[in-house]
């Protein structure tokens, strides 16, 4: 490991993904997780997230050699320490060659980004039909499992319009921006306020690298991404309403057609939410 980008999501992390991947590193975001490694990594890191989370899970929490492992064909971290939490700072924290990196925002606009992508995201996956067709796709069912379990680690396991929703984020965010600046040394984090803007002028001097000919990464790119997502997920999802409706309603197949035909609106909508 060299680098650890403790950054929580909706904090640029998808543009540091891909500046970190410019500048030669071998990123793991959870775009890689889930895009590119699939549905056995998507497990290892729900399991890594509840283990840290809940104590009565009955679940090992993950330890150095586990990261490692889990880790192996890579050398830089961004947003996953966010959800598992301080465990993976503690352990590479431990290597005094490790950086970190820490992107911190302005509180109440984090929780207003992460409502309006996670909430509406979970919103999604609670609401029918998925809440439903998750249960005939594995990969589409570790997905939706994995975005919640990432959602609730940071939300308490509330949900957006339950009463404590908002103030566990502000809360959760808080201490974990503060528990990250508590354990790196000062002299080997690189602490970046968003709002003060984010590129290779602040990364690469702290890094001690070149600055790259590419322009820095935009950190939304909303299109691509949802592009990304919808072919990600419009797979998963046909298969997902076939299998529902050959298996669980023969009888109606004319519920089995409509969504079919009205499946990718379905993909498109989800796409905008991730």
């Amino acid at each position: 490991m060299k680098v650890v980008v403790a950054s929580p999501s909706r904090s640029g992390t998808l543009g540091l993904y891909r500046a970190m991947q410019i500048l030669g590193y071998k990123a793991y975001h959870m775009f890689e997780c889930v895009i590119v490694r699939g549905k056995d990594h998507m497990e290892i890191c729900e399991e890594a997230v509840v283990a840290q989370n809940n104590r009565f899970s009955g679940i090992k929490r993950y330890d150095r050699v586990d990261f490692d492992k889990w880790f192996a064909d890579y050398n830089c971290l961004v947003e996953i320490p966010s959800f598992v939490g301080p465990a993976i700072i503690e352990a590479y924290v431990e290597e005094p060659d490790v950086k970190f990196i820490l992107v911190e925002r302005e509180p109440t606009k984090w929780v207003t980004s992460l409502n309006n992508s996670g909430g509406k995201l979970i919103k999604t996956l609670h609401g029918f039909p998925l809440v439903f067709l998750k249960y005939f796709d594995v990969v589409l069912y570790r997905f939706i499992t994995l975005n919640q379990t990432c959602f609730w680690s940071f939300s308490d396991g509330n949900n957006p319009n339950d009463p404590d929703f908002e103030v566990a984020l502000h809360r959760n965010y808080a201490e974990y921006i503060e528990m990250v600046k508590r354990t790196v040394p000062a002299d080997r984090i690189l602490h970046i306020k968003l709002e003060n803007g984010l590129g290779w002028e602040q990364i690469c001097p702290f890094l001690g690298v070149p600055f790259p000919k590419e322009d820095y990464p935009d950190r939304n790119q909303p299109e691509r991404f949802q592009a990304i997502a919808q072919d990600f997920l419009q797979p998963r999802i046909t298969a997902a309403i076939a299998r529902f409706a050959f298996v669980a309603v023969p009888s109606l197949g004319v519920i089995g057609w409509a969504a079919i035909k009205y499946g990718p609106s379905l993909v498109k909508a989800m796409g905008r939410n991730i």
